[in-house]
């Protein structure tokens, strides 16, 4: 059986989608539409408010792809935060969003030598 992927487009304005692309790179990502799915995914319910949002007509077309349980949970998560659609909840947070994560240090490292590693890395 595989494992159908949906594609979730939505649009935004020229000024929000500059917006995104600097949270996108804030969080350290290379690619919009990856940033796009994590941020998505991994954020917590919340109440949407206004801010961020434009009355400029929507111009430019942002999207991902998912798979079905993924599909699930967003609709979830958009319902769980008071978004009237899923394209409501997807603006927000391309917007707001901020990508956490765990860092896990290696019992043989030091955090120094681990953050090293990462900077050189992100050179390559």
């Amino acid at each position: 059986m595989t494992d159908e992927k949906t594609a979730i487009y939505f649009k935004v304005t020229p000024a929000q989608k500059e917006t995104i692309d600097l949270r996108a790179q804030e969080n350290g990502f290379d690619d919009i539409h990856t940033y796009l799915k994590v941020v998505a995914l991994r954020a917590q319910t919340f109440s949407i408010s206004d801010a961020g949002l434009s009355a400029e007509e929507p111009t430019v077309e942002l999207g991902f792809s998912v798979n079905k349980l993924q599909k699930e949970i967003l609709e979830e998560k958009a319902q769980e935060s008071g978004a009237k659609e899923l394209t409501e909840f997807l603006i927000y947070v391309a917007l707001h969003g901020v990508v956490t994560s765990v860092i896990e240090i290696r019992s043989t490292g030091k955090l120094d030598s681990m953050l090293e590693r990462i900077m050189a890395s992100k050179r390559r």
